[in-house]
Formats: structure tokens, sequence, C-alpha cells
């Protein structure tokens, strides 16, 4: 089991709903190597394979000032999430015994140049594996993000979750995978609390 540094800004719900769909992952996937990011507070489905900022040339007949812009990029081969590292609460690696890739102990999040972010390629952090971002305040803001990225060979499946507290903790939206996947997952934790 991988434990996640949650902190006291997410209740119990939040948390028990990201443990469970965590370890069916873990079960189903059978990862080597595992990365789980937490992110200050919430994040929505548009940084899903999101790369960061491009610069563009601007049309200088309207602003002859301005020649460049940055506009959000989204590169052909999934990149590391371009969040900023003052956002990055903690991160944590776990891998299985006799693992021994270089690559995966590296921080998935560096400062560096957004434009730079295009070379961050997600593929080259593990062969097998699970990163994984998880949003903190979740108390507060009465929702919450988890953003999953499986790699297998050279194999990317990406997926957002939006989970809120409407009368109870509970995914609403997803991205990337279809809703009724992780409700599946999800079908543990019902039973959990059937039992008591």
């Amino acid at each position: 089991m991988v434990e996640i540094e949650f902190d006291n800004t997410d209740p119990e719900g939040f948390k028990e709903i990201i443990d469970t769909i965590i370890s069916n992952l873990i079960k189903t996937f059978n990862p080597d190597e595992i990365s789980i990011v937490r992110i200050k507070n919430w994040f929505d489905h548009k940084w899903l394979n999101y790369t960061g900022k491009q610069i563009l040339k601007y049309d200088t007949k309207t602003h002859p000032s301005i020649p460049f812009v940055l506009e959000p990029y989204w590169n052909k081969e999934i990149t590391v999430p371009a969040f900023n590292p003052n956002r990055v609460l903690s991160e944590s690696g776990h891998r299985k015994k006799g693992t021994n890739n270089a690559l995966f102990g590296e921080a998935l999040h560096k400062f560096q140049w957004s434009t730079d972010n295009r070379n961050n390629l997600i593929s080259r952090r593990t062969n097998n594996g699970l990163c994984i971002w998880v949003s903190s305040n979740s108390e507060t803001n009465r929702q919450g993000s988890l953003m999953v990225y499986q790699i297998k060979n050279s194999e990317i499946q990406s997926w957002y979750a939006s989970i809120e507290e409407k009368d109870e903790w509970k995914v609403t939206k997803t991205k990337g995978i279809d809703k009724n996947q992780i409700l599946l997952m999800l079908t543990e934790l019902k039973e959990k609390y059937k039992s008591n």
C-alpha cells in the first residue's frame, strides 16, 4: 500500500476516494514505479496533458509594440504537466524492489522556462509506472482533483477526475476515462460502508 502525504486541508471522504482509486490502480496496473505529487489547491481538467506556454508571433498591425505572446500549448508527445514548482507541496516516489531507474529518482517539477517543458516527456520517466497528481485544500474548496498518467512501454493513458462534496464526496466529472470505470473502482469503498 502506498501512503499519500495528505494534510489537514482534506476531509476523510476525499481521502478515502483517492486512496481507493490509487490502490485499485496499483492492483490492476501492477506498476514498477509510482510518483505521487500533491498540488496546492484545486486544478481543473485543462491541466491534463498540458505542456506549458509557447511563444507565438503577434499580429503587430493592431499592437506594434507587442511582437510576441505566450499561448497555452499541448505537445503531441505527452509531457509532465507544467505546474509551477511553487505549487508542489510534496512529491513521493515508490518502486518495486530491484527496480533501478535513475530518471525515476529525479523531481517531476523543476524550475525552468515553460517553453523548456516540451522536452520533459513523461515516457522518459518510467517504462511501467503511474504518475499521479492530487489536489489539496479540498475541505475549504469543497472539491478536489485527481490526475493520473499510466505509462506502459511507449503507451500512455492519461485521465482526470473531479471530486466534489455534494451531500457526500463523489466523483462528478472525468476526462480521458469513462466515469463508470472510476465508479467501478469505488465499489470497494461502498462495500466497506455497507459492512459498517
